[in-house]
């Protein structure tokens, strides 16, 4: 059968098989969770690298525009070069440095097999991704034969434009077909080298994302965080939440922020976090930034918890940001080098005079909230609040990051993502936000000229007890509601909003 508006191209054969248990249909289905039923068969095909390539839609997701798709990993040059010489030479001599590579060394060539199978999902009509919808004439159409035999139709067109979608998405193997791209000297791709290929048929998004897990981090044990930067739509999965994994995600990643906001050379926060705990050693420990941060921009959004910028799905695509560690941390550490800045700006708040108009001490002195747990949980989930209530109008998902360590995150990473961060559509807000955080009275009870101002003593006693980091948080918005900027007009919508 052709499609109306679809040209007919090139007929794959393919094999049938069916992986479903009569159990599985009481399972919990959902179109709205992006678990719509998925088919009871998948296909097995075989197909040269360099077609399908072309079918694949993860090469146009190059973070060169505005638009990322957004469900695979950023592309790792090293592991596909890799890749690539082993393709060409086979192990050992694929792993050989160039130095090693010797006419003694090149009995250690072998053939580069790739047996294993490409995982991809084939695309159905009306399957839509970030605004775009796949095109009739795109389309794969497959016939089913006797005998589990079957055969794929793919489409004649296959020159997609910059707002189309290919047929075919890549749920794990990319770095296998990215090593195809060329062989690091020009060479063509040979149009004979097949690969083998599982496809699914319309499976969505949510399930692509539990295959992933399935296939790559449950098995390997591969770090979670790691994990959930290679595919992001794996941060909300409520199923990971109930089996604790991506507890475990949220809690490693939030230490993670914590080391990076401590030890990199730019942050406010270097060497000033209690990091073992210890007491009396002051400031503000390790354990009250990840609680912080938990609560914040890695807050799942369940229950009572507002949304996390860094975790949760946002409204326009249903999605979460793409950030990586690296964007991640460069932020959090931007966040508070423009509140200290708006605080050098603004040293004539009476606040500040207070600390003899030394912005650093008003900062940095242990009776200053800022200097305190109640202080960092409100700049953080106000933060958060805010970016995440305009991420969409702020256009926070068109920040892309070309290059991260799958391992340990960098200094000169951070420093990458702060350059990037500085030419970001949302710079602006981040700094309006910074000044009317300055214009807050952050001394704590202990601070400067409070003692003996009934009224500011009875606010400052307000903010501690159990409801304290409440009260924090609702008199630091109506501040910056105070400015007729963006920020401000969220910060008053957030206050009226009861959010």
């Amino acid at each position: 059968m052709v499609e109306d508006g679809k040209a007919a191209g090139r007929r794959v054969q393919a094999l049938r098989f069916k992986q479903w248990l009569d159990e599985w249909n009481s399972y919990d289905f959902s179109e709205t969770a992006y678990r719509r039923r998925p088919s009871e068969n998948l296909y097995m095909f075989s197909m040269s690298a360099a077609e399908l390539r072309k079918l694949c839609d993860v090469y146009k997701r190059e973070r060169e525009g505005a638009e990322a798709e957004g469900i695979q990993r950023i592309r790792d040059a090293s592991r596909t070069g890799r890749i690539q010489r082993y393709i060409r030479y086979g192990y050992p001599y694929g792993d050989l440095k160039p130095p090693q590579r010797t006419v003694e060394t090149l009995s250690l060539r072998k053939p580069g097999w790739l047996p294993t199978a490409i995982v991809l999902n084939i695309l159905v009509e009306g399957d839509e991704r970030r605004g775009r919808t796949l095109h009739p004439r795109h389309l794969v159409t497959i016939t089913e034969d006797e005998d589990d035999r079957c055969s794929l139709e793919l489409p004649q067109d296959t020159n997609f434009a910059e707002d189309e979608l290919a047929p075919f998405e890549v749920i794990d193997g990319q770095h296998r077909l990215w090593a195809f791209d060329s062989f690091g000297d020009g060479r063509a791709i040979p149009d004979d080298f097949e690969l083998p290929v599982v496809a699914f048929h319309g499976l969505d998004i949510a399930w692509q994302a539990y295959l992933f897990w399935s296939i790559n981090v449950s098995p390997k044990r591969i770090n979670p965080s790691h994990a959930f930067d290679l595919y992001p739509l794996l941060r909300t999965q409520d199923w990971l939440d109930r089996v604790g994994e991506l507890t475990v995600y949220r809690e490693a990643r939030a230490q993670e922020l914590t080391e990076l906001i401590y030890s990199h050379p730019q942050s406010p926060w270097r060497n000033r976090i209690n990091m073992l705990g210890e007491r009396g050693a002051g400031g503000v420990s390790q354990a009250a930034w990840v609680r912080a941060l938990l609560g914040s921009f890695l807050s799942t959004g369940r229950g009572q918890g507002r949304p996390g910028l860094f975790q949760s799905n946002l409204d326009d695509d249903g999605e979460p940001l793409e950030w990586t560690r690296p964007q991640q941390a460069a932020f959090v550490i931007q966040l508070w080098i423009d509140l200290l800045e708006a605080i050098r700006r603004n040293d004539k708040q009476f606040w500040v005079r207070a600390y003899k108009r030394d912005a650093v001490r008003a900062f940095t002195d242990k009776t200053s909230w800022l200097n305190q747990d109640q202080g960092v949980r409100a700049v953080l989930t106000i933060a958060n609040d805010v970016f995440y209530t305009d991420a969409h109008h702020w256009q926070l998902n068109r920040w892309h990051f070309p290059e991260h360590s799958e391992n340990e995150t960098s200094v000169a990473e951070v420093d990458a993502a702060l350059e990037g961060l500085r030419n970001t559509a949302f710079r602006q807000r981040m700094v309006e936000l910074a000044n009317g955080l300055a214009c807050f009275d952050w001394r704590s009870l202990e601070g400067p000229d409070v003692k003996g101002d009934e009224d500011i003593e009875v606010r400052k006693r307000s903010y501690r007890g159990s409801g304290g980091y409440a009260a924090l948080r609702e008199d630091v918005l109506r501040t910056i509601a105070e400015d007729d900027t963006q920020v401000g007009r969220v910060a008053h919508g957030l206050i009226e909003s009861g959010a």
